[in-house]
Formats: C-alpha cells, sequence, structure tokens
C-alpha cells in the first residue's frame, strides 16, 4: 500500500473517532456530559471508587484531563470526590445517585453507537474483528485492556 493511499486504516479510525465523537456528544448533551466526560463515567460505571491516579492510567490520559473531566462531572452532579484516608493528597472518585439512575440511559447511549458502527457484522465477523482489534492494540505502547481478555 502506498503511504497516502486513499484507503489507510488510520483514515478510517479517523472517520470512525470523528462521527462517534459527533454522535457521542449529542447524544450526552441532554445528561450535561461532554465528549472529555462520558469515558471517565464509563469507567466508574464498571468499578466506582476508582482513585483520581487509577482513572488516569485506566484512560491513559495526563493528570489534568482527569482533573477537568472530574471536574465537570461534579458540577453536572454524576460523581463526588472523597479524600483518601490513607493518604490526604489522593482522592476517590464515587457515583452519585444521579448517575446511578441514569446508568441504564448512559449506557445505552454507548451502544446505540457501537451497534451503529458494527450493525452489518454478523457475531462471527465482530468476534474476528475484535481479535484483530486486540491483536493491533497488544502490539503497541500502553495496552491496558486485559480485563477484556477472552478467558
Amino acid at each position: 500500500m502506498k503511504l497516502y493511499d486513499n484507503e489507510s486504516i488510520g483514515r478510517y479510525i479517523s472517520h470512525f473517532y470523528r462521527m462517534g465523537n459527533s454522535f457521542l456528544c449529542k447524544k450526552y448533551k441532554e445528561y450535561d456530559i461532554g465528549a472529555g466526560q462520558y469515558q471517565f463515567l464509563i469507567q466508574l460505571y464498571l468499578k466506582d471508587g476508582l482513585s483520581h491516579d487509577e482513572l488516569t492510567e485506566k484512560m491513559s490520559v495526563d493528570k489534568a484531563t482527569t482533573t477537568r473531566a472530574i471536574m465537570k462531572l461534579e458540577e453536572s452532579g454524576y460523581v463526588k470526590r472523597v479524600l483518601n484516608e490513607n493518604d490526604k493528597r489522593k482522592y476517590h472518585i464515587y457515583l452519585t445517585k444521579k448517575a446511578i439512575d441514569k446508568k441504564e440511559e448512559i449506557l445505552n447511549v454507548s451502544a446505540l453507537w457501537e451497534e451503529r458502527l458494527t450493525g452489518p457484522l454478523d457475531k462471527e465477523e465482530h468476534q474476528y474483528l475484535m481479535g484483530i482489534l486486540r491483536k493491533i492494540a497488544k502490539n503497541n505502547p500502553g495496552y491496558l485492556f486485559e480485563e477484556y481478555e477472552e478467558k
């Protein structure tokens, strides 16, 4: 393949990212959640009470990005920060009742985008695609998806 050919993996990834970001921003706007926050909220749905550092690591972002996202989620009433009793320099982030009450709706938005992406695939094709994506991800720095590995 030529370097700047019309069809490349990067071009598809970029397209899906931009389209997904636009779709998710529009859908999450009604919940007062922005593009930079919903992924943090989803991580907390997976495991409530993560520390600021754990969230930063799971999201593969810098601490300032995590701080901004958590502050906005806190302002919107979705999370609360609780000081770690053993280390007064650290906070744990917990979901509020509002976040718990809206969990299904918020997760459904992400599921809707996933369905738009993979809708044309049958189950076998979907599993094959996920296997290829895992293989590509493992070959690159910062791979943090071990918890999703098939057992």
